[in-house]
């Protein structure tokens, strides 16, 4: 954990991500690039489809440090459905192995990832209909889905749906996400300026101690 956590460190550099989510997908929807994707993120999928699941997230820790938000995007969800598709048929599986760090994946980089997706709807809906593209076309290769087909191609149900359900109710959600955004920058400039008056204190504790 200590290697994803370390991609992005939490505290100040994590606020400042979270800004930096804002500040590109207003960049990108005012200049109508909200939906490029870099194409040879697919090279990269290919690449990762032969290593362990975990790597997936890795990865998409590293472009989430590129503001490559949309390529992050992808890789954290295609991550998803390869992980849950070899806890389902591994035979090794353990609940406080590959289980627990699943969990843990999920929720340090599926924040980052769902904030920026949430700030269009429309890039939302791409992205996952991408993911569930490559998804069926590509084998993981890493644990083939010949282990059990079935359960491969059970990954991408509850995507399916997700996708069905944004598509129908795109006036809800964008209008729930745009207060979700208000009130999460509205705390965000609050921690920043906490965190500044924080170490501004500090600063002035360590010069008295000095002296």
């Amino acid at each position: 954990m200590t290697l994803f956590i370390s991609t992005f460190s939490y505290g100040q550099d994590e606020l400042k991500l979270y800004k930096n989510i804002y500040r590109t997908s207003d960049s990108l929807k005012l200049t109508g690039n909200i939906k490029d994707i870099d194409s040879t993120i697919f090279k990269t999928a290919i690449n990762l489809d032969k290593q362990h699941p975990s790597k997936f997230f890795e990865t998409s820790g590293e472009l989430l440090a590129k503001a490559k938000f949309n390529e992050a995007s992808f890789i954290y969800y295609l991550g998803l459905m390869r992980f849950r598709y070899y806890n389902s048929v591994n035979p090794d599986y353990q609940p406080s192995g590959d289980g627990a760090l699943l969990g843990s994946l999920k929720y340090v980089m599926g924040e980052p990832v769902n904030m920026y997706l949430k700030t269009d709807i429309d890039n939302f809906i791409s992205i996952t209909k991408m993911t569930i593209e490559y998804y069926g076309k590509n084998d993981f290769t890493f644990y083939t889905k010949q282990k059990d087909i079935e359960k491969f191609n059970s990954q991408t149900k509850s995507y399916v749906e997700l996708v069905t359900e944004l598509e129908t109710n795109k006036t809800k959600y964008t209008e729930q996400w745009d207060t979700e955004r208000k009130t999460m920058e509205k705390n965000i400039d609050e921690l920043i300026l906490q965190n500044k008056t924080t170490e501004k204190n500090n600063s002035k504790n360590k010069k008295k101690k000095g002296k």
